[in-house]
């Protein structure tokens, strides 16, 4: 199995805690793999020596090329990006997340992951923001019964009827079409005009025209928990909170648990 999550330099902090609240509690058996944008070779060590099972593939990030597809100056994206990785996503700096979270996190580093193991039989892809706090085998039980697994809400409004934070994949042709479907649905708008929560809108999409091809599985609301509960399996830093004031009291409780 694959663990896999991306990161800008911004949240190489959460990348730490990822790693290590994950081995600590699920052990080494499966391979992390990290799509990172910006990080230092320093930075790259770093995270590589906490485990063997731990595998960085860094690359730079074209701000300049980002801006002009945003249409927006170097100087505006680099302040969405910087608001974005300490604090939240609001509807005025969304931009950023669209262009990193969307055109490339879930339209490239995926199967970057996937096709880099190719004898691996199943991927779990979260959120670099999340902290786990006890071990995931009714997860695993989950996402290996199943073609694709992720949170469904589909009674909320259309941005919101599944959650992307935490998608469990069984790692088949059957999967690698429905990738390339989302990415269609992706590309389908450029980034200047991409809504927010477009990743989850085109997500959607794509299970609606493809529902009947695959076996899918639910998961809970305590592996994807932006509610910080003493029993949710895992933290998702995704709140008005901020980055920087979660990642805080993720490092604290991960020390007091330890």
């Amino acid at each position: 199995m694959i663990i896999h999550s991306y990161l800008t330099d911004g949240f190489y902090e959460w990348a730490k805690i990822f790693v290590k609240s994950y081995i600590y509690h699920n052990g080494e058996e499966n391979k992390i793999f990290l799509s990172t944008r910006n990080l230092t070779d320093n930075q790259i060590k770093e995270l590589s020596k906490i485990s063997d099972c731990v595998n960085v593939k860094n690359k730079p990030l074209n701000i300049r090329r980002i801006a002009n597809r945003a249409k927006m100056s170097v100087s505006k994206i680099l302040t969405l990006k910087n608001h974005i990785e300490k604090k939240c996503v609001t509807e005025r700096t969304y931009i950023w997340k669209q262009a990193i979270s969307v055109e490339d996190r879930y339209r490239n580093s995926i199967l970057e992951a996937m096709n880099f193991y190719p004898d691996e039989d199943y991927l779990i892809h979260f959120d670099i923001d999340m902290y786990f706090r006890r071990h995931l085998q009714d997860l695993y039980d989950i996402v290996m019964a199943n073609d694709i697994s992720i949170k469904f809400r589909l009674k909320s409004k259309l941005n919101r009827k599944v959650m992307g934070g935490l998608i469990g994949f069984k790692l088949n042709d059957k999967t690698k079409e429905f990738m390339t479907r989302w990415i269609h649905h992706i590309d389908k708008i450029p980034l200047y005009n991409k809504p927010m929560g477009y990743g989850q809108t085109s997500f959607y999409y794509t299970y609606v025209e493809l529902k009947d091809k695959f076996d899918w599985g639910v998961i809970p609301d305590h592996f994807i928990s932006p509610r910080f509960l003493s029993d949710d399996a895992i933290w998702s830093a995704n709140t008005k909170n901020g980055k920087t004031k979660n990642l805080k009291l993720c490092q604290e409780d991960f020390k007091n648990r330890r």
